[in-house]
């Protein structure tokens, strides 16, 4: 089995294979010893989602011989099944995977992209916010788009850096692929070869975001937890052997968002505010704590939504800080609450929620940042998904706990940085 070494960077180099296993889509006991773990069996469709849902695609990808594998439609973005998205997200890793295109063809890998709010700005013509807006690996047959720029042929880190060096294999045979986001470095590979690389945050990086057609994007190119995901562009393409290891981050590298603040504020009444909504103003109305049954001892917030039938819900704000502009908020909770949310200042009935949270009585810590315009929140170091609701443009808002009547929680170690 041929095997290469991947450089990385100056300090760490990774042994790894880039050779078929005996069968495609399994680990030999070396990946596995390694870290190496499978994102398709080459048999079902676990693991992977429709961007922007939760459930497989009904039409265009499939399952054929061994490879995930998306029909020739329109040739243009979505234009079949839609794009194809792992469940599970990665902050420092190496993937690998082998690609088939077409005659004619356009795909890609896609990375570093927050799948969540829908874009309001199109990004391409038909845009409708439902496709990731990240990094990418270029997937193409270059013979056919000989005209496009060198930073849009196969490899390269779509329309930013263009592969060079590289040994691009006929249409109609396997192409080995390769991604790799070690703290702020990123690299491609192709058949063996590392053939484009650059680093998040760089000068030299920003100068090119700056005069590219992803300029005016907040949040692009930050190192963000990611999943991975598949291109459909309404062209044929295979993709399989699809695996990858999470790796530890290389020195210097650029913050993961989101940070988390260092400073615990203490429990003070007076930082909290009770918001009931009113029916008839149609906002939220802000009253003392008092509103709810509320305890504070040894450092926990104990809160209890006791309004009447009058103020069916009810939030419970963090009102030391107000939020505008990037920040990242934290607490630690315990109990029964409907949601955890950043409220719009003036009440209004403008937000981002975290809904789904476990209700029962173990602490946890709840996490909602904004990073150069990107949301990003987390259960613990689960990221989920925040929702957001009647928003046009950055919100200015509370950072905040939402409960139905008779629930109850228990808060403690409230963390709030602003970004300046």
């Amino acid at each position: 089995m041929k095997r290469t070494t991947l450089f990385i960077s100056a300090a760490l180099w990774l042994p790894v294979s880039w050779a078929l296993t005996a069968a495609p889509n399994t680990l030999t006991p070396q990946e596995v010893a390694a870290g190496w773990k499978l994102l398709f069996d080459g048999a079902t469709t676990s693991g992977w989602h429709r961007y922007g849902t939760n459930a497989f695609p009904t039409k265009g990808w499939r399952v054929e011989q061994g490879c995930l594998v998306n029909p020739r439609s329109n040739g243009r973005p979505n234009g079949s099944g839609g794009d194809l998205v792992t469940n599970a997200t990665f902050t420092n890793f190496e993937f690998q995977f082998e690609w088939r295109i077409g005659p004619g063809g356009n795909s890609g890998v896609e990375y570093l992209f927050a799948e969540g709010a829908k874009r309001t700005t199109p990004f391409y013509p038909g845009d409708q916010g439902d496709s990731p807006l990240g990094f990418e690996y270029q997937v193409l047959d270059d013979a056919a788009h000989a005209k496009s720029s060198v930073d849009r042929l196969a490899a390269s880190i779509y329309s930013l850096v263009a592969a060079t060096r590289k040994s691009l294999r006929p249409v109609g045979e396997f192409n080995q692929g390769g991604i790799i986001v070690n703290g702020n470095h990123i690299e491609h590979w192709l058949n063996d070869s590392k053939v484009a690389e650059t680093k998040l945050g760089s000068p030299a990086l920003q100068r090119i975001i700056a005069s590219s057609k992803f300029k005016g994007y907040p949040g692009f190119g930050t190192k963000i937890a990611t999943a991975i995901a598949l291109q459909d562009h309404g062209e044929e393409v295979a993709f399989r052997n699809l695996k990858i290891r999470e790796l530890r981050p290389a020195a210097n590298p650029v913050a993961v968002v989101p940070p988390l603040p260092a400073a615990t504020t203490g429990i003070n009444p007076s930082d909290w505010r009770v918001w009931c909504w009113s029916k008839k103003d149609k906002r939220w109305i802000e009253h003392p704590l008092e509103k709810m049954t509320v305890q504070i001892q040894n450092g926990v917030l104990s809160v209890r939504n006791t309004t009447n039938s009058n103020w069916p819900r009810a939030i419970l704000v963090y009102h030391r800080a107000l939020l505008g502009g990037d920040f990242t908020a934290l607490a630690d909770y315990r109990g029964k609450i409907e949601s955890f949310d950043m409220q719009a200042a003036d009440g209004h009935d403008r937000r981002i929620s975290c809904l789904g949270l476990p209700q029962d009585d173990q602490w946890r810590t709840v996490m909602l940042s904004r990073r150069m315009g990107r949301l990003a929140a987390r259960l613990g170091e689960t990221p989920i998904s925040p929702q957001v609701s009647n928003l046009q443009g950055q919100l200015t808002g509370y950072f905040c706990f939402k409960l139905r009547p008779d629930e109850a929680i228990e808060i403690r170690n409230v963390r709030v940085q602003q970004v300046k």
